[in-house]
């Protein structure tokens, strides 16, 4: 038997099992309106049934929630299922942040679809106490190798305690997650659909368009991430610090003393080793740093942090993003991170500790060494090579990039994944970064609905540029952030 028919037979077996799991799927659990814009939709919530296993006849279901708000339309056009960010967050849209997108234009022509993620929305969440526990470091070194090797080998326990449960991660892939989409969707009568992704969320849409081409309308990717960019990249990081420096050094408001960079090596190379009562890890507060500039408005609450503590002695609010950091590890699915950003872009033979030093940056490799210094640890397979690199794709598709995007720089998609896009376009807002260009996107009237309904990019409606305020969105005295220090 040549390879080819083998292929086909594996292919058309695989189809057999599907079509056989599809059976019996959404139990609706409850409908009710809610009211956006004084217009009434209805709204349905429920669970969908699925095979952990889509390979295997005989796996066990696990359950994933479903939210379906329906268009106001009598004949809507495609829906929008929508991807969050992650991994590690749930892909379930609270009511409260639907209404305050106001997506009643959306609405209008389309249902809007969420599904959860497996492995952290439903019956099965990939989450560790322990784990948990040993990200946050020992010894307040949170990067130092005793601290990576802890966090293995709690990792290695809590893989044998899933294999006690019969879990296996290698079913909770991104591909896995596209076949829940496809049930859903096959359900529910769609024969085409359009995504609306941000962040982790954009792999999954472009993974989508990779593996069922012919159901895919239109694609909008908020912060785009192409295949190999799970990790983040020091000196990339850097790049943006060089871009905030030189707007740090034009601005009038602030009392400005010395460059961005100039303050944070400061505070790092005078750092005590405790602030009050409390003890300060360098690490922590780089990894802090780091997540606290996906926005323009904390990045100004960030540089303050580091003027007060070069300048001033004063390490409180350094302090006050370390201790974001270990609340921020109390939440983390790290099970779930691991099935899809290490499946996805983990390469064999790597020595990720040393390759994410960044020795010659300021952050350094802060929470991607996090992450990636461990990630040999999980011992899961990755997907397939055809899903690990960027290919052709003749998908209508929008990207919205930020020029000051920490998490997925805008060159990283023009440059990689752009040239591999048959019918995209991308748009780099000035002055935003992570947060920032999800918010923006969402609250510019018209413009998805403008390109979902017609495929018009009204670029000028989007593109102003955003102002860059280095005063602190807020302030905290020594005394709050000591009692805080206490509670939290």
């Amino acid at each position: 038997m040549g390879k080819s028919t083998i292929l086909l037979a594996i292919g058309l077996f695989t189809s057999i099992i599907i079509l056989a799991q599809e059976k019996k799927q959404i139990e609706i659990l409850s409908s009710e309106d809610i009211v956006i814009e004084n217009t009434n939709y209805s709204t349905f919530r429920g669970t969908i049934e699925v095979p952990e296993d889509y390979k295997s006849l005989n796996s066990k279901k696990i359950q994933l929630p479903v939210f379906i708000v329906k268009s106001s339309s009598k004949n809507p056009t495609e829906p929008i299922f929508w991807l969050d960010g992650g991994p590690g967050a749930s892909n379930i849209l609270l009511e409260s942040k639907i209404i305050s997108a106001n997506p009643s234009k959306l609405l209008a022509n389309h249902d809007l679809v969420c599904i959860g993620y497996r492995g952290v929305d439903g019956s099965t969440i990939l989450k560790s106490k322990k784990v948990n526990k040993a990200l946050k470091g020992k010894h307040n070194q949170l990067l130092s190798e005793q601290s990576l090797n802890n966090v293995e080998e709690k990792i290695k326990e809590y893989q044998a305690q899933l294999k006690e449960q019969n879990i296996d991660l290698n079913n909770y892939t991104m591909l896995d997650v596209i076949e829940d989409l496809e049930i859903v969707r096959k359900h529910q009568g769609y024969k085409k659909i359009n995504l609306l992704s941000v962040s982790y969320g954009t792999r999954v849409a472009l993974l989508y368009s990779y593996k069922f081409p012919e159901v895919i309308n239109r694609t909008v990717m908020i912060g785009a991430n192409p295949p190999g960019h799970f990790i983040w990249n020091p000196e990339k990081t850097e790049s943006i610090l060089n871009k905030y420096d030189s707007l740090y050094k034009n601005q009038d408001e602030v009392d400005y003393k010395g460059s961005i960079k100039e303050i944070m090596k400061k505070s790092f190379d005078n750092m005590p080793k405790r602030w009050s009562v409390f003890k300060l890890d360098a690490d922590k507060i780089k990894v802090g740093t780091f997540t606290s500039l996906f926005s323009k408005d904390m990045a100004g609450l960030v540089f303050e942090a580091y003027n007060r503590a070069a300048n001033n002695y004063d390490y409180s609010y350094l302090y006050l993003m370390q201790k974001m950091v270990d609340m921020a590890s109390s939440e983390i699915v790290f099970g779930e991170i691991s099935s899809k950003a290490v499946n996805a872009d983990f390469v064999e033979g790597t020595n990720y500790r040393k390759k994410l030093q960044g020795d010659n940056t300021i952050l350094g490799g802060n929470i991607s060494k996090l992450y990636w210094g461990v990630s040999s640890a999980w011992q899961i397979k990755t997907i397939p090579e055809e899903y690990r690199k960027c290919r052709e794709t003749s998908a209508e598709t929008l990207i919205i990039s930020g020029d000051l995007d920490v998490s997925t720089p805008s060159d990283n998609a023009r440059d990689e994944l752009m040239p591999y896009l048959k019918n995209g376009h991308q748009i780099i807002l000035k002055n935003m970064s992570h947060s920032d260009i999800f918010i923006k996107t969402m609250m510019t009237p018209n413009f998805l609905s403008d390109y979902f309904d017609n495929g018009i990019i009204n670029k000028d409606s989007i593109t102003t540029p955003a102002s860059i305020d280095f005063k602190p969105i807020m302030k905290f005295s020594k005394s709050q952030i000591f009692i805080m220090g206490l509670l939290m």
